[in-house]
């Protein structure tokens, strides 16, 4: 049984995961761009974090090197290490570091290469070439912790993350490591802002209105969230806090257009073992309000679950990035422990009727959730998690 014990989330709520929680119970964290150079793409609202300075966390010659990417990867692999109280339980080479990313820095990479092309590789900054491969993070945390366990990257667009805990996950069951440091990073930068404009896939409202019948493209976002795993009898035995146990998954991928997203059958697989097939207590979707994947995955939800399962998803609070499926673990994690869920923000009329949608901050009890892994191009990973309290 693999469970989580420490939790490190960088969000457009701010840094850490109380103000991740806070924040989104009482609103979106989705806000006005300060910068103009940001409205010339023809959006006026991101999910930017909020008070980021990592100078703070990190000494500033090191952050200086680093990518934005690096730093926020690093900064909730730091939460999550001090969340969970590890440091000394486990030899060095028995903790990994796995990270989930949908393109690592691009900046990095459009101003290595600008540089190059501009001036020639003699006069290009070396400094810039080491954060644009996808793995810097990893090795970044590594470093930072002292870490020398297995240490892997995934790049696989929006499940990322899933793909990163699923291998952590294994990694942990086989032996092969006594405890892994997950996380899913993704920054928010002007060639992705270019990038996400040529693909036209912006929302021309300016606004996140997941499953919403008025809904018409997503707004970007950035953040990163790192989740500790262990094997529950050595989280017990060295007396950790277990936030929940990653219970099961399910699998699915269906040959679509590489904006599309497929009609997933893989919620069933997460669930058809977990407490008898009953239904989850929550579910946490992937939607992110483009018009394709909000349709689908609501008419996959209302097919594959019986019965009227509350239903929400964080791109209404933190703003649409790749690999925030580890956040959305965090994120169920937290709502189980404090029995209270966050709405949809900005949904008002869904276009899927009868499904359970929560429209306003929730209290509930929460023993299990179901969270939703859809990726554009037809990859999907759906998780289902668990509380302690919930019967084996």
């Amino acid at each position: 049984m693999i469970v989580v014990t420490g939790i490190g989330i960088v969000s457009a709520y701010g840094i850490g995961k109380e103000a991740f929680f806070s924040g989104a119970i009482k609103s979106s964290g989705i806000a006005e761009l300060e910068d103009i150079r940001q409205k010339n793409y023809g959006i006026t609202r991101s999910g930017i974090i909020k008070d980021f300075t990592p100078k703070k966390i990190i000494p500033v010659m090191k952050a200086r090197k680093m990518s934005r990417f690096s730093q926020i990867a690093l900064i909730s692999a730091i939460e999550a290490w001090k969340d969970a109280s590890i440091e000394g339980c486990y030899d060095s080479s028995d903790i990994g570091v796995i990270i989930g990313t949908g393109l690592g820095s691009v900046s990095s990479t459009d101003s290595f290469y600008a540089g190059l092309l501009e001036n020639g590789p003699e006069e290009t900054n070396p400094i810039l070439f080491p954060e644009t491969v996808q793995n810097i993070a990893s090795a970044h945390i590594s470093i930072e912790l002292g870490l020398h366990g297995p240490n892997t990257t995934f790049s696989e667009a929006g499940i990322a993350g899933e793909s990163a805990i699923f291998y952590a996950s294994e990694l942990l069951k086989y032996g092969m490591t006594n405890s892994v440091l997950v996380t899913g990073a993704d920054e928010l930068t002007y060639p992705l802002f270019d990038g996400m404009k040529a693909l036209r896939v912006f929302s021309k409202n300016n606004t996140s209105m997941p499953f919403d019948i008025r809904r018409d493209g997503l707004i970007p976002g950035e953040g990163a969230c790192t989740l500790v795993l262990e094997r529950i009898s050595d989280a017990t035995k060295r007396g950790a806090h277990i936030y929940g146990e990653i219970h099961s998954f399910g699998f699915s991928a269906e040959p679509v257009e590489r904006l599309h997203y497929s009609s997933s059958m893989c919620m069933a697989d997460a669930i058809k073992n977990a407490l008898n097939n009953k239904k989850p207590d929550l579910i946490i979707a992937s939607a992110n309000s483009t018009k394709d994947l909000d349709y689908k995955e609501a008419n996959a939800i209302s097919k594959t679950i019986d019965g009227n399962v509350p239903v929400t998803t964080l791109t209404s609070m933190t703003g649409f990035f790749m690999s925030s499926g580890i956040m959305r673990v965090g994120a169920a994690m937290l709502f189980m422990e404090k029995g209270v869920v966050p709405p949809i923000w900005g949904l008002e009329d869904p276009e899927v009727k009868g499904l359970g949608y929560v429209l306003e901050t929730k209290e509930m009890k929460i023993k299990n959730v179901l969270v939703n892994g859809f990726s554009h191009g037809g990859g999907n990973i759906c998780i289902f998690v668990r509380s302690q309290t919930c019967p084996r």
